[in-house]
């Protein structure tokens, strides 16, 4: 059964990505953040009310400062699925996630051992592939003059993937056998920053109406994923949990390809493989 829960936690994780990209599409990107952020601290509480643990506030510390990093890479990750190809951002976002945890426990004298090491390697071949040819665009639509370049999108997955890792960084010093309340200091410190930005950018305070059905589901889907990824990992060993959880960006990648039609040219396709199998590895650390 953990492994099943991380199945699904990796397939909602990956569609919670997607619909928070298209929901992006349709509203602006901020407003549908904040609204999503929001939306998962609700269904979050409930779930923290009945979850066991100890509550510490170390462990409130460090969930406040994972939501605070984790909320603006999650705009970022929105802004570059909405900007840019779906198919390779989301596998590029999610391995430079993986690599910031691994970078940091080895300035911390840590030793992840050699298959990170490769996955980091592969990642840098991936971010050369990815980038190297015209982003792609899906069937039968030409590409939006308007929209932020090859290098700029490629620039927000880079900044996106970073923060992320930081968050993952800051989630990690939480102690096993927390209670739920972590999480919610998280999303809650996401939420507040979320909509201060909202404010201080004068973004409208409602996302439209073909946007609100992407925010919910994407919300509730995230959540749902967070829920079962903490119970696999508290019946079965981290390094194989993650290891099945890191493959959500193959689920989001399916989607754009079933959804969006996206075609990706040759070298673009090689490196979407390389950035999968960049993100196993590195979920080995």
């Amino acid at each position: 059964m953990p492994f099943v829960m991380a199945v699904l936690s990796s397939m909602l994780y990956g569609v919670a990505d997607f619909l928070g990209g298209m929901g992006s599409r349709r509203a602006n990107v901020i407003t549908v953040t904040a609204w999503f952020q929001v939306t998962g601290l609700v269904f979050l509480v409930a779930y923290a009310c009945f979850a066991p643990g100890v509550t510490r506030m170390s462990d409130l510390a460090w969930g406040a400062a994972a939501g605070l990093t984790g909320g603006l890479g999650v705009t970022l990750l929105y802004r570059a699925l909405a900007s840019g190809t779906v198919s390779t951002a989301a596998p590029l976002i999610s391995m430079i996630a993986l690599t910031v945890p691994v970078v940091v426990g080895l300035a911390s004298g840590e030793r992840p051992g050699v298959l990170p090491l490769a996955g980091i390697a592969l990642g840098i071949v991936a971010v050369a592939l990815i980038s190297a040819q015209h982003g792609a665009t899906p069937a039968g639509e030409r590409a939006d003059p308007s929209a932020p370049s090859r290098a700029a999108t490629l620039l927000l997955a880079v900044v996106a993937g970073v923060l992320i890792g930081l968050f993952l960084v800051c989630l990690g010093r939480v102690e096993r056998g927390a209670s739920g309340w972590p999480l919610v200091a998280g999303r809650a410190s996401a939420s507040l920053l979320l909509w201060a930005m909202a404010l201080a950018t004068r973004a409208p305070l409602k996302p439209t109406a073909t946007a609100r059905p992407f925010v919910l589901g994407a919300a509730v889907t995230d959540v749902s994923a967070n829920v079962l990824y903490v119970v696999a990992v508290q019946r079965a060993p981290l390094s194989l949990v993650a290891t099945l959880v890191s493959l959500a960006p193959a689920t989001t990648v399916l989607l754009a390809q079933l959804v969006l039609r996206e075609r990706l040219a040759p070298a673009q396709k090689v490196g979407v493989v390389v950035a999968l199998v960049a993100v196993v590895l590195l979920a080995q650390g």
